[in-house]
């Protein structure tokens, strides 16, 4: 018997095709196999510890923080606005809701891990014709030949040939299921979560730079309150200066250069207090802009910085870091999303299996839906094969694959980036504590001269011009102190963001 005479049944058929397309299909991921997940170019290199962190500050702690990082500062007021920032800000708000759509667009997705119910209620009214497909022509329902006729309708009919005008009312329920059974729809919601980790990540570390940057405004419009008590104390000063120059010149015991010298001085001095007022104003401005709050209306009451040193920030060692630093946790993230997306792609070679269902009524007559006559039901399976697609697979799992390539080098980018951050940070904390010592010693000094020279001229050693030169340097050596006391806290601020803020210990609790 000629083979090609073999009988086959339809079962036989289907198995055939779907064995080898799914031969064909693992032979292409085989091939694409060759192009293994990526690895990160080179190890990258963790050190034991950093270079700056021996500040002699306290030890790491590895208990989660009984309370947010800038209650450090024992500041009611920057408590208060880091509160008012959380609360408001806009920057933060939209990284919230940026977080909401990541987490609906994963719930999307892993919706189609689950079959789906659904009701497609069809209502219309139709006519069939006798010059159509017998296919899309049919007989419908008792009365289809008129009783006067006399022709009793036949159990089957070779063809249709009549034409009739009839109303279907259907009422099914439908159920649909997609068979996961080689991960495109699991990797895919993996995918989506992933994301939607890396977007919670991503809204920690926009609180984070948030709470760092009122911190940071908020010292330096501390340091700015000290800079103006400086000057209007000076300024006060000079005035008296200035009128004790002007009764001696009125006595004679003066000259009017040293009375025009002493006006100089006062005037620039009341010119540089405009300058830091302005600052203030400034920085005021911003700290409202970052709480969320009008300008016209947010005020920070002018106090000055006090003399203590800043809190002693626990450093972290480099290990740490991976976990705590919100922007590391978001890049690893999307590696395990770009991964996720990866095997999604390759799941797309396989085929794709599908279960549909149908149960209701259906009827040409409306007073007769509800009959047992009219229950209708249909079961029914579905194999997808891709068998030719113009490269469109292949060409998204290369996408896919450089996406993951991108992901592993943002990571070593961020990585980077974080450990020169912690550098910097620690490495700026040490010497703007050593800078503070130096100016302290100067200031001390400066303070000595300007008693002297005051001393001597009254005693017509010096001139006035030596004392307004003693002056302006005791004024300077001030000036330069409170702002390097506004640096060491600005320092504080950068190592805590560097490191993280205790990211790890607290994300969860804020959930």
């Amino acid at each position: 018997m000629n083979a090609a005479n073999l009988p086959m049944s339809a079962g036989s058929v289907v198995r055939a095709v779907l064995a080898l397309a799914a031969a064909s299909a693992m032979a292409r991921a085989r091939a694409e196999d060759a192009f293994a997940l990526p690895v990160p170019a080179g190890t990258l290199v963790v050190p034991t510890q950093f270079r700056g962190a021996d500040t002699g500050g306290p030890a790491p702690s590895s208990g989660a923080p009984a309370s947010p990082w800038w209650t450090l500062f024992g500041d009611a007021v920057l408590n208060r606005l880091e509160a008012q920032a959380i609360e408001s800000n806009q920057d933060l708000q939209a990284a919230v809701a940026r977080v909401t759509e990541a987490r609906a667009a994963a719930g999307a997705v892993a919706a189609d891990l689950y079959p789906k119910l659904s009701a497609p209620i069809q209502l219309s009214r139709q006519r069939t014709t006798n010059t159509g497909p017998v296919a899309t022509s049919r007989l419908v329902g008792s009365g289809f030949f008129p009783a006067s006729s006399g022709i009793t309708a036949p159990s089957t009919f070779e063809g249709q040939v009549l034409t009739n005008t009839y109303s279907d009312f259907q009422l099914p329920l439908a159920v649909g299921y997609e068979v996961d059974l080689f991960g495109r729809v699991r990797h895919a919601r993996d995918q989506a979560r992933a994301n939607a980790e890396a977007s919670l990540a991503d809204r920690e570390g926009v609180r984070l730079t948030l709470a760092a940057q009122v911190a940071s405004n908020y010292f330096a419009l501390r340091a700015a309150d000290s800079e103006v008590a400086v000057l209007t104390r000076t300024v006060g000063l000079r005035k008296e200066s200035e009128e004790v120059q002007d009764r001696r010149v009125k006595g004679g015991s003066a000259s009017d250069v040293d009375l025009l010298r002493a006006r100089v001085e006062t005037a620039n001095t009341e010119a540089d207090l405009v300058d830091v007022v302005q600052r203030r104003a400034e920085l005021e401005n911003a700290l409202a802009e970052l709480c969320g709050q009008s300008s016209s209306v947010f005020r920070v009451e002018a106090r000055p910085l006090d003399e203590l040193s800043p809190p002693a920030v626990p450093s972290t060692i480099p290990a740490q870091l991976m976990s705590r630093r919100p922007d590391l946790v978001e890049a690893e993230r999307r590696i395990a999303a770009a991964e996720a997306g990866v095997k999604a792609a390759r799941a797309q070679f396989y085929p794709a299996v599908s279960l549909m269902g149908t149960a209701g009524l259906e009827s040409s007559q409306d007073n007769q839906l509800v009959e047992n006559q009219s229950r209708t039901w249909s079961i029914s399976g579905a194999i997808n094969i891709p068998i030719f697609d113009g490269g469109r697979n292949a060409s998204n799992l290369k996408a896919a694959r450089a996406r993951d390539e991108e992901a592993y080098a943002a990571y070593r980018e961020t990585a980077l980036s974080a450990f020169r951050e912690v550098e910097n940070a620690l490495s700026n904390l040490r010497q703007r504590a050593a800078q503070a010592e130096a100016r302290q010693r100067a200031l001390d000094n400066a303070r000595r001269v300007f008693e002297a020279s005051q001393k001597s001229y009254a005693d017509g050693g010096l001139t006035y011009f030596e004392v307004v030169d003693a002056e302006r340097v005791l004024l300077s050596a001030e000036r330069a102190r409170v702002r390097t006391l506004g640096s060491r806290y600005a320092a504080t601020v950068d190592l805590i963001r560097a490191t993280g803020g205790g990211y790890a210990q607290d994300a969860g609790a804020r959930e």
